[in-house]
């Protein structure tokens, strides 16, 4: 009688356990959003710098981007400091006039901008910004 008990008791509580790491692993997103990610790189032919690079952080109200648009010169483009709408790993953000979606991955982000083009940042890490 007291083993049956002992053994019931062991079960039940194997179960609830179980029930709360699977309740804890589903509730956390499995990617960050936040962190730095570019594909900036040096053309052969000119030698000029071109690529994206975009730092999405959370901040007080939200999250921000610092987005850096390359499109030919020797030095780093002025960054823009936007507001960014995050939602699970897609975030979007308008610089100027255009406007962007991005989804994130572990591997990087998958920015498209309002006319449809699609491109691949990869994630650097986050001190990477500041060299």
């Amino acid at each position: 009688m007291k083993l049956t008990r002992v053994v019931v008791f062991s079960i039940v509580c194997l179960i609830a356990i179980t029930g709360v790491v699977a309740a804890n692993f589903a509730a956390q997103p499995a990617v960050n959003v936040a962190g730095v990610y570019e594909n900036f790189s040096i053309g052969k032919g000119s030698g000029d710098l071109e690529g994206m690079r975009v730092v999405i952080v959370p901040a007080g109200d939200g999250y921000y981007a610092i987005v850096q648009i390359a499109q030919g010169g020797a030095e780093d483009p002025k960054p823009e400091f936007v507001h960014a709408n995050v939602k699970g790993r897609t975030a979007s953000f308008t610089v100027g006039d255009e406007k962007y979606t991005a989804t994130a991955t572990a591997a990087g982000l998958t920015i498209k901008n309002s006319a449809g083009n699609t491109q691949r940042l990869k994630r650097r890490p986050c001190a990477s910004y500041f060299k």
